[in-house]
């Protein structure tokens, strides 16, 4: 059985292999939504990554915008400037 990372916005959702394309699919999803004019600090509430990795309960580990950032930013998906790091993708 494979596992996915899901990246979660309002309804729809995007089954990923690695965090580091959902991460992606999020920042996507944002640029797509500053080009039409979208309102970012709503789209960011709205928006979260779903670990595979279930807890005690059953439960998946849930990472909104922040965690996700801080998560991308420690693995070295994002440059010094924020952007996404392209040689990171190369690899993985």
């Amino acid at each position: 059985m494979k596992t996915y990372w899901i990246f979660k916005y309002g309804t729809a959702e995007t089954k990923c292999t690695s965090f580091p394309y959902a991460y992606r699919a999020l920042v996507n999803a944002l640029k797509q939504g500053a080009e039409k004019g979208l309102n970012q600090h709503e789209m960011i509430k709205q928006m979260y990554i779903l670990s595979p990795i279930k807890d005690n309960y059953g439960n998946s580990r849930t990472y909104n915008y922040n965690e996700a950032t801080d998560m991308a930013r420690s693995s070295g998906l994002l440059t010094p400037e924020g952007n996404l790091n392209s040689r990171e993708f190369k690899r993985r």
